[in-house]
């Protein structure tokens, strides 16, 4: 069995590292490092790395297995970048290749990193049968589906909300955490959880984004996950609302610290089912503090998940009766 993770928009990731950014001078990088990139690669990265901590708290849970495209020399290259981490895959290779991304991390402020993001490959049809076809049978067996990350030209916006209706017909686990109208389209498809920061949710029109997440945890879904950069994040389930801080820690670089608390999510999910959602985001929100101590996308040892998790604080209200009435309750899973 493993966990499919979406890698749709598969990346090779330059991360520059300088003291301080200055626009328009030369810099004398203070490291630099070439990484397999992207946010399902990110939530991959730090599910493998939970893995191998051997918490005896959470039962061993599946490997995550990356689903999606790979292309060109920088394709290769990526694949490579994988295999050197120990991430398996199950990629279609495309004629386009591989997009590279920069992510620039100033030193003088890690906390406002400058990250460069290609549009990706065009992927065409028979690349994208292919890819149906493959996504079918890594489905038959997983635990669990995570649908992340940004999707290349050609393909529908709706791909995530048919994969998340797939999984929940063969009673498969489900996340997402998406943007504009692929998180639209993938909510309306009901998964299990959506994790999405209030910018993402702002992105998607008028109204209170947390009337929207309401809306979403009333039409069904367990769970509705609301991050807000380094304030507390907000979660809504069909029993309580919650209030999640994390610890305070010296962040060295944000970049990839949703992911990580979307891989501790899925980790306390699986492998502690009824442990309850506070637990399962204390566990979430001590991955995101431990990647954001430091410069590199996955935990840092100085700061481990471990050694965060009593300095996050969790705060659980009632939810409003209205509010409460409206979801479901056969929800027992957590």
């Amino acid at each position: 069995m493993s966990i499919a993770i979406t890698s749709l928009n598969s990346a090779v990731e330059r991360l520059l590292v300088v003291e301080a950014n200055r626009p328009g001078s030369v810099h004398r990088l203070a490291r630099s490092e070439t990484l397999a990139g992207g946010k399902g690669v990110n939530v991959a990265r730090v599910l493998t790395q939970l893995r191998a901590g051997g918490d005896e708290t959470y039962a061993p849970v599946p490997a995550p297995r990356l689903v999606g495209f790979s292309g060109g020399p920088t394709g290769r290259l990526f694949e490579d970048l994988l295999g050197a981490e120990g991430l398996d895959s199950a990629l279609v290779p495309t004629a386009g290749g591989t997009r590279v991304c920069e992510v620039l991390v100033d030193l003088s402020d890690p906390a406002g990193a400058t990250v460069y993001n290609a549009s990706g490959p065009k992927v065409t049809e028979p690349e994208l049968g292919a890819l149906e076809s493959m996504f079918g049978s890594v489905l038959e067996n997983s635990d669990a589906l995570v649908c992340t990350g940004s999707i290349p030209p050609g393909v529908p916006s709706d791909q995530y909300a048919r994969w998340i209706t797939q999984a929940r017909g063969k009673g498969v686990l489900s996340v997402l955490d998406a943007h504009s109208e692929v998180l639209a389209q993938g909510a309306a498809a009901l998964p299990d959880i959506v994790k999405v920061n209030r910018e993402e949710l702002l992105s998607l029109g008028a109204g209170d984004p947390d009337a929207r997440a309401m809306d979403w945890l009333d039409a069904g879904i367990r769970c509705v996950i609301v991050t807000d950069g380094g304030r507390p994040a907000r979660a809504y389930t069909a029993g309580a609302e919650y209030e999640v801080r994390a610890p305070e820690i010296p962040v060295r670089s944000a970049v990839g610290s949703g992911d990580a608390f979307c891989a501790g999510l899925v980790r306390s999910l699986l492998g502690a089912p009824k442990a309850g959602w506070a637990a399962h985001l204390r566990l979430a929100a001590a991955c995101g503090a431990s990647n954001a101590a430091g410069v590199t996308a996955g935990l840092t040892g100085s700061h481990s998940p471990a050694t965060l998790l009593s300095r996050v604080t969790v705060s659980e209200s009632p939810l409003r009766p209205a509010r409460r009435s409206a979801t479901r309750t056969d929800d027992t899973r957590g």
